[in-house]
């Protein structure tokens, strides 16, 4: 019964996804639209629980709904804050045909009154024969598991991903993080920091969610980094979790919040990178290769990989949020 119970769930939750997805992609309304796509990764993070990812299912609840959705939402009311600054004192002229309030009503303008599913229905045959099709015909492999099980004792950790992520493959993990800071840098790359803009919420809900949300969020993030080792987690989830609880304070005090000095603020930001590649120096230079550690050392280098990796995490995700290098910066 429980089994059937659980297939039940899977193809509702399959549907849902569908069903989000489509809806996200055919709003014509830009509020409803992101308030779709942030369902769309709730929804999504569920998928990943039933695949037995929860490290995966914090990323993409902390990111991908949270963090992106939020962003989304920023992004909208900056829009409309430009088109109402543009509109204040020039209210004879017309819309310029490509400036933003053009952009703004060109997408809330309601959809054509005859539209056909046929090419996008197609398409989707298309392309889900093709995937099922390349599914069918893999052939039965075991992977590389029997590989990583062999040489768990020398990776300085107890659970497989972590092993994989830095140490046996961790070539992918440290450009992982060399692209989330030049993505930072290409943000910064167009010009300082402009406050958010900001509505007012009066009342104690904020406020006292804030006050409970945070310190959760918080110890959750520590607790994730600390149980990487043995367990799913690891920095990228605790500085997604972190970075949330950043950005929540962000929404919430907009123009109370400073930002921070801006050297502390790069040391922070160049952390996991700068020490990343100097342990891998290291382990060049005394024998077991770039990025590689030496047997007895690899899991104290592990922890502090991760430490400095889940700071600069946080702080970036922050920082791609308020989108702008620090005000009074100009280097």
């Amino acid at each position: 019964m429980s089994d059937l119970l659980l297939v039940v769930f899977d193809l509702v939750l399959l549907v849902g996804l569908l069903g989000v997805a489509w809806r996200c992609l055919a709003s014509t309304d830009l509020f409803r639209a992101v308030v779709l796509f942030i369902t769309f990764g709730l929804l999504l993070a569920l998928a990943w629980v039933r695949l037995e990812a929860p490290d995966i299912a914090l990323a993409e609840a902390a990111i991908g709904a949270g963090i992106t959705g939020a962003l989304l939402l920023v992004t909208l009311e900056r829009l409309r804050s430009i088109v109402v600054e543009r509109r204040r004192g020039q209210p004879d002229e017309p819309p310029d045909p490509a400036g933003a309030d053009a952009l703004l009503h060109a997408l809330h303008d309601p959809p054509p009154a005859r539209r056909t599913f046929i090419p996008a229905l197609t398409f989707a045959l298309v392309v889900g024969g093709l995937m099922v099709t390349a599914l069918w015909h893999q052939p039965d492999a075991v992977g590389l598991e029997p590989v990583v099980d062999e040489h768990m004792d020398v990776s300085g950790v107890d659970h497989p991903i972590t092993a994989v992520l830095l140490n046996f493959r961790a070539y992918d993990t440290f450009l992982e993080l060399v692209i989330v800071l030049i993505a930072l840098l290409g943000a910064w790359s167009l010009g300082r920091y402009d406050r958010l803009p900001a509505r007012p919420a009066p009342g104690p809900i904020l406020p006292g969610t804030l006050r409970l949300l945070v310190p959760v969020a918080i110890v959750t993030g520590v607790y994730i980094l600390w149980a990487g080792s043995h367990a799913p987690g690891g920095a990228f989830q605790a500085g997604a979790i972190l970075g949330a609880a950043g950005i929540l304070l962000v929404l919430a005090r907009p123009r109370d919040l400073p930002m921070a000095p801006s050297s502390p603020l790069r040391l922070g930001l160049a952390a996991g990178v700068t020490l990343f590649l100097a342990i891998g120096i290291v382990g060049l230079l005394i024998g077991p290769g770039l990025l590689g550690y030496p047997p007895a050392w690899a899991y104290p280098l592990i922890i502090v990989i991760e430490v400095a990796a889940t700071l600069s995490i946080a702080l970036t995700l922050v920082a791609l949020f308020i989108a702008g290098r620090p005000a009074g910066d100009d280097r």
